[in-house]
């Protein structure tokens, strides 16, 4: 039917009428209808519509309480008028329509939800077809009334309680409005009732996914990203002074749904066009990930700023609830973001260190909002401290701890809990965390630290007590361990213990000593108590098990490492409930073990088991089944191996393919305690086949290194010129370390004689951490008549000129001939020695996570793991099943039907505690840092390899070695002065395990010292250990090595001085020395006699010095074996005991070699401390 021509006038006012309601200017309406009767008689229903619609507007408009009942019946008498109105109308639809939804607005304000619903059209979809199949484009106003329908039957749905159907009414339009190009230029009232419709959906989804009613993620995400489309579309919103609250409910619920994918790893869909340009990949690629957080971070910032603007300061009593929220809810993506799931690739730029000074802004910003917050402090201190901002984090926590202090102490006195500061279990968790913080990263004075939190732990679980019995009746007493939740207390017993066994290690208090680990023991074992639910913490049983070994409790500590290792197993990937999925990490469990089986072999070692420690150390590699698993498949250019791992890549990808393995999600100290277990294995073979095997193992130490760590390139070529030479380092203030220390400030010379000596020939030593330690018992340095100068010259190792060469392209190596060798000596040996424990063997050959790891073929005919590298290829052509590179296969999670549920309330509730077996990521040191970390490592390896070469007579190898060494160390001098040129910036440490620069000095120095004394060059050696002591005052090995060459100097197994025209010592007449009865006079307090020249004294000089020698020994050696460096040091007891003897004190010297003994007895092939990379903390 055609519709007749409307005249000039009509069709210009009934577009006024139009325009004023959809710009709500209702005052204008009665007017324009009365225009529109009059031009156009036929649009009765129209303007029908129209008065009736200002008439809702003007009640709508007024207060509850002063409507009165008479416009409510003026109201309800248009009902009818609109009813027949509503049947009349058959030309134009849309007038009808327009009535139809003027009828439900009716009703809805009425307060008639039930009549609403029913008047309104029962499918808007289909509805809105029939409009624009028979007016062609839709009217302004009949655009308006399409939004406002469906908002008003939806929330009369949601007031009757379906929600459900409520959502899927507000879902109806969705895909209308998101075609609509021009939503921004829409008219006033449109974007209005969309604002309302939207933000009522989103709050709709998010209610719903809290009550646990069906709601599909790719649906939610479907209504907030149109409400964040009208929200650029339009500026902020439509404008509305009221919907400032409605808004930012939307935008938590749309933030709430994102954390909810992100925390559980739900399926995500991205949508590109709803992002900015910024969510695109730096390579072109569209990166799923990369959107993702795009996505996030862009809502976070939005909601952010509306909570900031909405949130005033609050008063003293108060409290900030939906900051705090909001602040845990940050906290809890900022986990998973920079957790293993994710890479610095996926987060775009800047990656995890990026994300994680964002979140400091946010905190910083949420703190202005706040008073007093703990929840904010605590959170500063652990971002801080992944940022390896360690000065910063605990100022935090110190602020922390002074606000729990004084509120604890207020409780005290007034017996009413202060409610403004965390809850118990939060404290001691968060001072837990920093105690472990302290002790993993930290040295003397964070040990000291970590001492007073857990005295402060101690004091605040006391007064826990007294507060809730002086709140609970009178007479009842309820002790802390019923009030605080059991894993809360053990996480505060193993703290409170690591925190007195770090003390242990470094107090100067050597009579405490036992006391203190006695206490660290006592508090360990409580955190095992099967009554806090975590009697095998693996954490607490490696610190106790540790703690144990250092008390010289052997089968105490092999009992708590077996048990540790025998305690049930779990799933590396396996899923906990309400545990984020990003916070898994995998083979968690298996990394954990690595240090219990190294600390095992160690103790197996104390016993002379060395067969079985070897099985132990290879026990750590097999638990990953297929070490494809631990070090990944073959690579492009994977020269930088050994060649027994590019043998396994090459079967195991046909030479083609690239992936990474566990060690490359693995931290620093992760790898570093593979390379020391390496290192176990080489001293393993040193003791059972002797040095010339062992130093066949050297050059895949180094492959390993490479692999683990990569190579330097970059980083050396700053130092080094374009020759390969060591370029001259810049003039500076401090010029050479040396000469910033003993120079005036702001001078500037030439290098000095002690400069160009770095420089000259170099011998090889130890590793720094170990002096003689792979040796038997303690002896003193005999030279033979001839001199030690009898290193087999023809029979150098080779493994300089193929480390330097095996960065060119196409340099190949021979096969090892580690891996060549026969294990016909070490069988011989093995039968010689003890028997292997039963429950050692099980550990070695107990399959990991229920996959069988078959023995290869080698171990049918040698008891000895020759490598890691040969374990891998013999892992690989082993018959059992393999591993996945990527472990077992994990759960993706819901899928993407998932409903969210209960995962959306991130911003309402703490997240929850991590899983035993999660491993977060390492700090993120400053480049510098890192670097001191890794060339500290690498300075050991190579000091290690000295050591092995030197105990094998293969002194122009040692020498090559600690020239690599010494080149080390120059280089990275250089960059500390370049980054800070100060004597201060040298003998600094830093947090995280590195050395100094003088450390490092020291060591290479004491190195050389060791080595010339091999070649009995013990007045040479004299001098290089003299400079490792300038350097490093304290260094325990060069203080042994040094007081035993004084002490031969008093005996005179060598000379005092040597001719330095013939190198022979010159001819002197025999001493007289004070006789032992003298001697005893001057030791009443317990050091050597002192004899000062005098007309009583005749006594020569060249006796006064050997007198001084002796002297000077005993007083170093005094002072080592009471640092926490040398307490239990045998080497410097066993000097310290000939001090004894040789200045006459015989019974002091019988005591002390008693002690050497009774640690002897317990002496590790290598020191503990090779297993406690970081303390007592894995």
């Amino acid at each position: 039917m055609v519709k007749p021509p409307e005249s000039e006038k009509a069709a210009r006012y009934i577009a006024q009428l139009d325009e004023a309601r959809c710009s709500g200017k209702w005052e204008a309406v009665p007017e324009l209808c009365r225009k529109v009767e009059k031009h156009a008689p036929h649009r009765r229903c129209l303007a029908l519509t129209a008065r009736s619609e200002a008439q809702i507007s003007a009640y709508s408009g007024q207060r509850p309480s002063t409507a009165a009942s008479t416009v409510t019946n003026g109201l309800s008498k248009i009902i009818p008028s609109l009813l027949s109105a509503i049947q009349e109308e058959t030309e134009y639809v849309e007038d009808a329509f327009q009535a139809t939804v003027c009828l439900g607005w009716l009703h809805y304000v009425l307060e008639e939800p039930g009549l609403a619903v029913a008047r309104l059209p029962k499918d808007f979809a289909s509805t809105i077809s029939k409009l624009a199949s028979q007016s062609g484009s839709l009217g302004g106003w009949t655009r308006v009334c399409i939004v406002k329908g469906v908002f008003l039957k939806g929330t009369s749905q949601d007031k009757s309680g379906a929600n459900e159907e409520a959502i899927d009414t507000y879902m109806s339009i969705m895909p209308w409005l998101s075609s609509l190009s021009a939503l921004g230029a829409e008219p006033f009232l449109f974007k209005s009732w969309t604002e309302r419709l939207l933000v009522r959906l989103c709050q709709l989804v998010d209610l719903c996914a809290e009550t646990g009613n069906s709601v599909e993620a790719p649906e939610a995400l479907l209504a907030y990203r149109l409400w964040a489309k009208f929200w650029d579309l339009t500026n902020g919103g439509s404008g509305a002074n009221n919907m400032g609250p409605p808004r930012r409910s939307a935008w938590k619920a749309y933030y709430c749904t994102l954390s909810a994918i992100l925390l559980h790893d739900l399926p995500y869909v991205s949508d590109a066009t709803l992002l900015r340009t910024d969510a695109v990949h730096a390579s072109g690629r569209a990166n799923v990930k990369f959107q993702q957080r795009a996505e996030l971070k862009r809502v976070e910032t939005i909601y952010e700023g509306l909570l900031l603007k909405e949130t005033h300061f609050p008063k003293a009593s108060d409290s900030n609830r939906d900051i705090e929220n909001w602040a845990d809810a940050v906290i809890a993506n900022w986990r998973v973001l920079c957790g293993p799931a994710w890479t610095d690739e996926d987060l775009g730029e800047g990656g995890k260190e990026a994300v994680g000074r964002g979140v400091l802004d946010i905190l910083y910003r949420a703190a202005a909002k706040t008073f007093h917050s703990t929840l904010i402090l605590r959170h500063l201190f652990t971002v801080h401290a992944s940022l390896a901002e360690f000065d910063l984090a605990f100022r935090a926590y110190d602020s922390y701890v002074e606000i729990v202090t004084r509120g604890k102490d207020r409780a005290e006195k007034s017996g009413e809990e202060d409610v403004g500061i965390d809850d118990d279990d939060l404290i001691v968790r968060i001072s837990a965390e920093a105690i472990r913080v302290l002790c993993r990263f930290g040295t003397y004075k964070e040990a000291e630290k970590a001492l007073e939190i857990g005295h402060h732990i101690e004091k605040w679980l006391e007064q826990t007590q007294h507060i809730k019995s002086t709140a609970s009746e009178v007479g009842s007493i309820q002790s802390y361990e019923a009030i605080i939740p059991p894993p809360a207390l053990a996480a505060a017993y193993s703290a409170i213990g690591i925190s007195q066994a770090q003390w242990a290690h470094f107090t100067y208090n050597a009579t405490a000593r036992t006391a203190v680990q006695a206490k660290a023991a006592q508090y360990l074992r409580r955190s095992l108590e099967p009554r806090f639910y975590e009697p095998n913490n693996v954490e607490s049983l490696y610190a106790l098990g540790l703690l144990l070994a250092e008390m010289r409790d052997l089968p105490g500590a092999i009992k708590v490492v077996k048990r540790a290792l025998s305690s049930q197993t779990h799933s590396s990937s396996a899923s906990v409930d309400n545990l984020p999925s990003g916070l898994q990490t995998q083979f968690g469990r298996e990394r954990k073990l690595i240090p219990l089986w190294h600390l095992l072999a160690l103790l197996l070692t104390a016993r002379s088991e060395f067969t079985a420690a070897e099985k132990a150390c290879e026990a750590a590699f097999q638990q990953f089944g297929d070490l494809t698993v631990l070090f990944g498949a073959a690579e492009e250019d994977a020269t930088y191996r050994s060649e027994h791992l590019n043998e396994v890549n090459e079967k195991r990808t046909g030479g083609a393919g690239k992936s990474s393995g566990v060690v490359d999600q693995m931290g620093f100290l992760e790898k570093t305690e593979i390379l020391q277990l390496k290192m176990t294995q080489l001293a393993l073979v040193d003791v059972i086949e002797g040095p010339d095997a062992a130093v066949e193992g050297c050059d895949e130490l180094l492959s390993l290194y490479t692999r683990l760590f990569g190579r330097d390139e970059p980083v050396e070529k700053k130092a080094t010129d374009s020759s390969g030479k060591l370029a001259v380092r810049p003039k500076s203030a401090v010029g050479t370390i040396r000469g910033s220390i003993f120079r005036s400030r702001g001078t500037v010379k030439a290098p000095t004689k002690d400069t160009v000596a770095r420089n000259a020939s170099v011998a090889s030593s130890q590793p720094s951490t170990v002096a003689t330690q792979t040796t038997g018992a303690p002896t003193i340095q005999v030279t033979d008549e001839t001199g030690a100068d009898h290193a087999r010259n023809g029979q150098h190792h080779h493994l300089f000129h193929h480390t330097h060469e095996s960065d060119r392209p196409g340099v190949t190596r021979t096969p090892s001939k580690l891996q060549k060798r026969s294990a016909n000596s070490l069988r011989r040996r093995a039968e010689q020695g003890h028997n292997i424990p039963v429950e050692v063997t099980d550990f070695a050959d107990r399959p990991a996570n229920g996959v069988s790891v078959n023995t290869s073929p080698v171990r049918s005919r040698s008891n000895r793991r020759p490598s890691v590298s040969t374990s891998a290829r013999n892992s690989l052509e082993a018959d059992g099943p393999h591993r996945h590179a990527n472990g077992v296969q994990h759960s993706r999670g819901p899928s993407s039907t998932t409903q969210l549920s209960h995962l959306t309330r991130s911003l309402r509730i703490a997240p929850p505690p991590p899983i035993q077996f999660y491993i977060p990521s390492d700090p993120r040191f400053p480049a510098i840092q890192i670097r001191r970390h890794r060339l500290s490592l690498l300075v050991d390896i190579w000091l290690f390899i000295t050591n092995l070469y030197t105990r094998a007579d293969m002194f122009d190898d040692a020498r090559g070695a600690l020239a690599e060494a010494l080149k080390l160390v120059e280089t990275f001098e250089a960059e500390v002065a370049q980054e800070c040129p100060s004597s201060k910036a040298f003998a600094y440490r830093g947090w995280g395990g590195g050395k100094s620069v003088e450390e490092l000095w020291a060591d290479v120095f004491c190195a050389r010292g060791e080595v010339l004394s091999a070649q009995s060059l013990k007045h040479e050696a004299k001098a290089d250990l003299e400079r490792a002591l300038l350097h490093y005052p304290d260094h325990p090995q060069a203080i042994v090595a040094l007081s035993n060459i004084l002490l031969d100097i008093y005996a005179q197994v060598i000379p005092l001085e040597l001719d330095h025209e013939t190198g022979l010592q010159t001819p002197q007449s025999p001493p007289r020395l004070p006789a032992v009865s003298e001697a005893k006079k001057g030791t009443k307090q317990g050091h050597p006699a002192s004899h000062t020249p005098s007309a009583e004294n005749q006594i020569s000089p060249p006796d006064l010095n050997r007198i001084a020698a002796r002297d000077r020994a005993f007083g170093l050696l005094s002072t080592l074996t009471k640092l926490g460096t040398g307490w239990d040091y045998s080497e410097a007891w066993y000097a310290l005991a000939r001090a004894y003897e040789e200045s006459g004190q015989i019974e002091k010297a019988k005591e002390v070699l008693w002690w050497c003994v009774e640690l002897e007895d317990t002496h590790p092939l290598r020191s503990w401390r090779h297993v406690a990379l970081g303390g007592f903390v894995l």
